[in-house]
C-alpha cells in the first residue's frame, strides 16, 4: 500500500510530492505540483478525494480534487480572504470549514458543497483575540477550541452545531495557563478524554482533562519540551501529535531543532523520554496514518527527514532526507487509490 505525501510551502507556489510505502517508510519523489500561489494550511476530507488549501500569499480558500492514483489535483473552486489563516479544520460532517486569523484574532466558517464549492463569503466571524493559532473539533464534532499564542496566552471554547456550522461560545468562552505559556496547537487524545497543548512562548505542552459533556478543558499539567540547562528564549515550539495507540507524544522544537518524545501514563500525565534531532526549525512534523513513521520539514534548511517509530518505546531511528521547497509548513497524506 502506498500514500501520496503533499508537502506545503510557504516559500515557494507548490507543493512536493511523494508516494509512501507503508511497509518501508520509503518516500519516491514525484513532479511538484504547482499551485500558482503559496500555500499554507491543508486539510483533506477523509476520503481523499478533495483538498482544501489556505492559499496565504493570495489570501484565498482553494478546493481542488484528487486524483488518487496519480496524487495530481484540479482545482475545484477558490473564494478571497481578507487575511490568509495558518489553520483549517474540515468539520466531522464534511459540511464546514474552519478557519483561524492570527493577525486579526478570530475564527471563521465557511460552507463547503459536495462538489467542493465554498462559501463566497464566510457564514461566521467571530473575534476572539491576537494570534490565533489553531482550531479543531473534539470527536463528537459538539465542540471547539481555539489556542491563541501570547499576548493573548488563551484556549478558547465553542460549542458547534454541525447542523448549520455555527459557533457560540462556551461557559467559560476560555481558559488561561496560569503562567505565559502561549498555547499554539493541540491534540486530543485517540481514545481518552484528554487534551494536549504545545505551547509556543513556554516550550511546554499542558495536558488537560476534557469533558465530553460539557465541552470544556482543565489543566492538569505543563512539562518542559526542553533538555535541562537550555535556555527556554533560544526556543518556540511549534507542532504536536499522538501515535494512534495513544502511548506517546512528540512535540516540535524551534531553536533546540528536535522532536521532544513523552510516554502518556495511565492517568494522562506526560512523562519527557528523550529529545531527537531534526532540520533547522521543524515547523511541522506529521505521522504516518499507520503510526510507524514520523516526517518532519524544517523551515530553515527546506529539507524532509523521516524517522521510523519504535513501537514499544516511542524512540525515533533517522531513516531518510529529501530537498523539498522553501520554508515548508505542513504535511498531508492521501491514501493512493482514494
Amino acid at each position: 500500500m502506498a500514500y501520496h505525501v503533499y508537502i506545503s510551502n510557504s516559500g515557494s507556489n507548490f507543493f512536493s510530492h511523494f508516494l509512501m510505502d507503508e511497509d518501508s517508510g520509503a518516500l519516491e519523489p514525484q513532479p511538484n505540483i504547482e499551485l500558482g500561489d503559496s500555500p499554507g494550511a491543508v486539510t483533506v476530507r477523509p476520503d481523499g478525494t478533495q483538498m482544501f488549501v489556505a492559499l496565504r500569499s493570495a489570501q484565498k480558500l482553494a478546493s481542488y480534487a484528487v486524483d488518487g492514483e496519480q496524487g495530481t489535483l484540479f482545482k475545484l473552486a477558490e473564494t478571497s480572504l481578507e487575511e490568509g489563516p495558518p489553520y483549517l479544520y474540515l468539520d466531522d460532517s464534511g459540511a464546514f470549514l474552519l478557519s483561524s486569523y492570527y493577525g486579526s484574532g478570530q475564527v471563521g466558517v465557511h460552507g463547503v458543497a459536495a462538489d467542493g464549492a465554498i462559501s463566497a463569503e464566510p457564514l461566521q466571524m467571530i473575534p476572539t483575540a491576537i494570534r490565533a493559532h489553531s482550531i479543531q473539533t473534539d470527536r463528537s464534532n459538539r465542540f471547539a477550541f481555539v489556542p491563541h499564542t501570547n499576548p493573548s496566552n488563551a484556549i478558547f471554547q465553542f460549542c458547534f452545531d454541525q447542523q448549520t456550522g455555527r459557533l457560540t461560545p462556551n461557559d467559560p468562552p476560555k481558559i488561561e495557563p496560569a503562567t505565559p505559556e502561549g498555547p499554539r496547537h493541540f491534540a486530543f487524545h485517540p481514545t481518552r478524554d484528554l487534551l494536549y497543548s504545545v505551547n509556543e512562548d513556554g516550550s511546554t505542552v499542558s495536558a488537560h482533562h476534557f469533558d465530553p459533556e460539557a465541552g470544556t478543558l482543565s489543566s492538569f499539567q505543563v512539562i518542559s519540551t526542553l533538555p535541562e540547562g537550555f535556555n527556554n528564549e533560544d526556543n518556540t515550539t511549534a507542532e504536536i501529535k499522538i501515535t494512534p495507540d495513544g502511548q506517546f507524544l512528540y512535540g516540535s522544537n524551534r531553536g533546540h531543532d528536535s522532536l521532544a518524545l513523552f510516554a502518556i501514563g495511565d492517568d494522562g500525565r506526560l512523562t519527557a523520554k528523550g529529545r531527537y534531532p531534526t532540520e533547522a526549525t521543524p515547523r511541522f512534523f506529521e505521522l504516518a496514518p499507520s503510526g510507524r513513521f514520523v516526517y518532519s520539514v524544517g523551515q530553515g534548511s527546506g529539507r524532509l527527514r523521516s524517522y521510523s517509530i519504535d513501537a514499544a518505546t516511542g524512540e525515533l531511528t533517522p531513516l531518510e532526507q529529501h530537498e523539498v521547497g522553501a520554508s515548508p509548513l505542513w504535511i498531508t497524506f492521501v491514501k493512493q487509490g482514494s
